[in-house]
């Protein structure tokens, strides 16, 4: 409005006019927040050259004695998109057009004359722009972090759930399997045969392996394990999740190679692990009393 009241008093109005639309384009622009508040580097540097160029438009045809009224309009206005820029985040670029908009003054009314062009407002709002500015970005990366551990907590939460689940399936599992032998017990008392005592005892090791060793286990797996105990072989199986993530293709031909080591093993302790964070995903180690080295040592992958 100021810039339409004073039009009179350049000596090319139709420059004021030019400026005044320029000024307009690019203050609606800047206004104009769409999907992110952060401006666009391209439009941060228009807004800088349009800057720049109004002021010089203006100056070039105006009386340096209209300083300190309102024929110097555009200062406070080009201050105002300036501060806008700083607002939304381009502050660096923002801080460079107040730059040359003092030069530009300087140049035309002297030193002296930055004072009384309404240079200090422009650096109020600079100041508060600037201000404004870090609050938001400071607030946007908190909600950001807040947002980053809220999804981390969930996916946690997840997880624990998710582990309590297959760990409330596994005893359910481990106890239908385990319930006939318990009632055969029960109802005999605890007197079993030796028989009945050697399968307690291999029920009892085949209980503990569902329970350390589950994803190390198939049919297969399992029946070379029996066999390997009633031969007399200690076995222990220890899933410390090695298999995760691993196809379902993957883990049966790792599990069958694992099938056909067991079957080879006639005494001593034998030793199947799945470890965690190693190149290869399965160890089968066989080692006797008094033998020099390993009767089997795999690290199958």
């Amino acid at each position: 409005m100021l810039g339409v009241i004073w039009i009179s008093d350049n000596d090319r109005p139709e420059l004021v006019v030019l400026a005044l639309i320029a000024y307009l384009a690019v203050l609606a622009a800047t206004l104009n927040i769409r999907k992110t508040r952060e401006m666009s580097h391209r439009l941060a540097w228009v807004n800088i050259a349009v800057c720049a160029l109004i002021p010089i438009a203006i100056q070039s045809q105006l009386d340096p004695s209209h300083l300190g009224d309102y024929a110097t309009w555009y200062v406070l206005g080009v201050g105002t998109i300036l501060a806008t820029t700083a607002v939304r985040g381009r502050r660096a670029e923002a801080w460079i057009g107040l730059a040359i908009l003092i030069i530009e003054i300087a140049i035309w009314g002297g030193v002296a004359s930055l004072a009384s062009t309404g240079l200090p407002g422009v650096l109020s709002l600079m100041v508060t722009g600037h201000a404004v500015s870090l609050g938001v970005s400071r607030a946007v990366k908190n909600a950001q972090e807040l947002n980053r551990k809220a999804a981390l907590t969930a996916i946690e939460t997840a997880s624990i759930e998710a582990a309590g689940q297959v760990r409330s399936n596994l005893l359910e599992k481990t106890l239908r399997t385990a319930l006939p032998a318990l009632n055969l017990i029960a109802a005999l008392g605890g007197n079993l045969d030796a028989d009945q005592k050697r399968e307690a005892l291999l029920m009892e090791a085949g209980l503990r392996d569902e329970i350390r060793g589950e994803s190390l286990l198939n049919d297969e797996v399992r029946l070379a394990i029996k066999e390997a105990r009633t031969r007399g072989v200690e076995v222990l199986v220890l899933d410390e999740g090695g298999l995760q993530d691993l196809p379902s293709q993957q883990v049966d031909d790792l599990l069958a190679r694992v099938a056909r080591s067991i079957k080879l093993v006639e005494s001593g302790r034998l030793t199947i692990r799945s470890p965690k964070g190693e190149d290869w995903k399965i160890t089968v180690v066989a080692v006797r009393p008094g033998a020099p080295a390993p009767d089997i040592w795999l690290k199958l992958s």
